[in-house]
């Protein structure tokens, strides 16, 4: 899973656990909600000063946005899905990785 994956999947699992909407999350970081739900399915990717504001909004530390959680962490089905498919899709581009080195050395 990418970085920016990792924090956005994070942002909205802890602010859904904590039963706070888009609104509300925007109220209390200073951005809008439209900005919030963009970032939500990743058409926006947030600056690392909106990161800290936002954990700041949901009284976390800003370091648990970078941390890998296991599938449990989520709070509903599609979050799992997102999770167990950005697991999968890792999974694949290491063996990819490995396919192509053992073809080089063939070559």
């Amino acid at each position: 899973m990418d970085l920016e994956h990792l924090v956005i999947d994070n942002i909205r699992s802890i602010r859904k656990k904590k039963g706070i909407t888009q609104e509300k999350l925007a109220e209390h970081c200073g951005t809008s909600a439209s900005y919030i739900g963009l970032m939500e399915t990743y058409k926006n990717v947030p600056k690392l000063s909106t990161i800290e504001r936002i954990a700041n909004a949901l009284n976390i530390p800003v370091q648990e946005l970078f941390i890998e959680h296991d599938e449990s962490f989520y709070t509903d089905a599609d979050e799992q899905k997102i999770f167990l498919r950005e697991q999968i899709k890792k999974e694949i581009m290491q063996n990819m990785e490995s396919c192509i080195d053992e073809v080089l050395k063939i070559i």
